[in-house]
């Protein structure tokens, strides 16, 4: 037990450790919402289709905002962006523009309104720059790089962003330095390089998440050690590479054994000033779908103190009766404060074995996530965004393509992409719709 403590204690430690340097920008006047794009206070919700077919290029792919209101968001008169609006070309087939899985949203030029970042083809990024109308195709940028994170990683108040680089198992990626020129040039760049340890059954490292989980104003990156299977990183341990001043990220220790996730999220659940990890891990791909060992689960690491939590088709409170359909508890989990307590929410999906799938929100409290007061709504896929300004996230989730808005237990609107008017030249699609978290 003594060498045990001994190890949480150095563990803590290293957590703890942070560089010192003197910020060379003032800070930058971020949004007060998130995904803000015109600056009005209300967040604006993206909604994007993979699937759709954009000027005769199947797979082409679109980003529709629907500007934020007092009354949630408007349906009537979408912004459209595609690939084809930016000047850089048309897209090809398969571009797969504005997917929920490698989009982002935050302000990387620092002028208070958010910016898109959304991934087209393999290596390629697109900035369209927010303004007080919105966004605009007519002004973007180009960047190369893969599978964004967006965080301040040096604590100097400007957005930063993570980008891959090559192939899943180059175990690199760059750090782009903020703020950024609206030619898409960060201040800096920073290489950083992520192989696992030699000798290790870990084959790939993958970027997962940023978050300040040492509560020191910088954001850590959270990665995974994988294993390869059937080419596919399957997540196997966390480690944390600490924030730095100057942008050199620092590799710390390895979270505790067991926790790891196919989705990792950061917010600050428990309200202490350290943001929490969530991991979600309904299932692993290991030639076929598996169930994890242990069972499918949603798995909290705390900051600052590193202790976890697990939540299971088995915990007490739950508000879907189970059982559940194998591989799908725990998936797509997302984060957001529901009912602006200052808490941070967390929400995933579930499927019964009997009826449809439904979204599952669970609240945070100073105790940690708890059970008490969770709802579900009916859904696969879940986000949480304040798009009325009153400090409190609308759910807004996907149920086979149908984009239901909710507030508290009530639903505020509902539509799919054909009720949207997306205009000339898109078609097609509506099997990759769903909401950008």
């Amino acid at each position: 037990m003594k060498r045990a403590l001994g190890a949480v204690a150095v563990l803590l430690l290293l957590l703890s450790a942070c560089g010192s340097g003197g910020h060379e920008e003032a800070p930058a006047r971020h949004p007060g919402v998130r995904s803000d794009f015109d600056g009005d206070g209300y967040g604006d919700l993206v909604v994007g289709d993979t699937t759709a077919t954009v000027h005769g290029k199947y797979a082409a792919g679109y980003a529709a905002v629907l500007r934020g209101s007092a009354h949630g968001p408007r349906i009537r008169k979408p912004q459209v962006v595609t690939q084809d609006d930016l000047g850089f070309g048309k897209a090809g087939e398969g571009g797969a523009f504005g997917s929920a899985g490698t989009t982002v949203t935050a302000d990387l030029d620092g002028d208070g309104r958010a910016d898109l970042v959304t991934q087209a083809g393999r290596r390629t990024l697109f900035v369209v720059w927010g303004s007080d109308k919105g966004l605009s195709g007519a002004a973007a940028a180009r960047l190369t790089g893969s599978a964004p994170l967006a965080g301040d990683v040096n604590g100097d108040g400007h957005t930063d962003l993570v980008v891959g680089v090559g192939e899943v198992d180059d175990n690199a990626v760059r750090i782009l330095l903020g703020p950024f020129s609206r030619e898409g040039t960060p201040r800096r760049t920073v290489s950083l390089d992520l192989t696992p340890p030699s000798g290790s059954r870990y084959a790939v490292s993958v970027p997962a998440a940023l978050g300040d989980v040492t509560g020191d104003g910088k954001d850590d990156l959270l990665v995974s050690w994988s294993i390869l299977a059937d080419y596919a990183p399957v997540a196997r341990a966390t480690v944390l590479y600490r924030g730095s001043a100057d942008g050199n990220l620092v590799e710390g220790p390895r979270l505790p054994d067991g926790f790891y996730g196919s989705s990792l999220r950061t917010a600050d659940v428990n309200h202490d000033g350290y943001d929490d990890v969530v991991a979600g891990l309904p299932c692993e791909m290991l030639g076929d779908e598996m169930v994890p060992e242990g069972g499918s689960r949603l798995s909290v690491l705390y900051g600052g103190t590193l202790k976890t939590s697990r939540i299971t088709e088995n915990t007490a409170g739950l508000p879907v009766g189970g059982p559940f359909m194998p591989c799908t508890f725990g998936a797509a989990p997302a984060v957001g404060d529901a009912d602006g307590d200052g808490y941070a929410d967390v929400v995933f999906s579930v499927r019964p074995r009997t009826g449809s799938a439904e979204v599952v929100l669970l609240r945070g409290s100073a105790e940690g996530l708890t059970t008490e007061g969770a709802r579900a709504v009916p859904g696969d896929f879940g986000v949480l965004l304040d798009t009325t300004g009153d400090k409190a996230a609308e759910l807004v989730t996907d149920d086979l393509g149908r984009i239901r808005v909710w507030r508290g237990g009530s639903r505020l609107l509902a539509f799919t992409a054909s009720g949207l008017g997306l205009g000339p030249g898109i078609s097609g699609g509506g099997r990759g719709f769903r909401p950008v978290g």
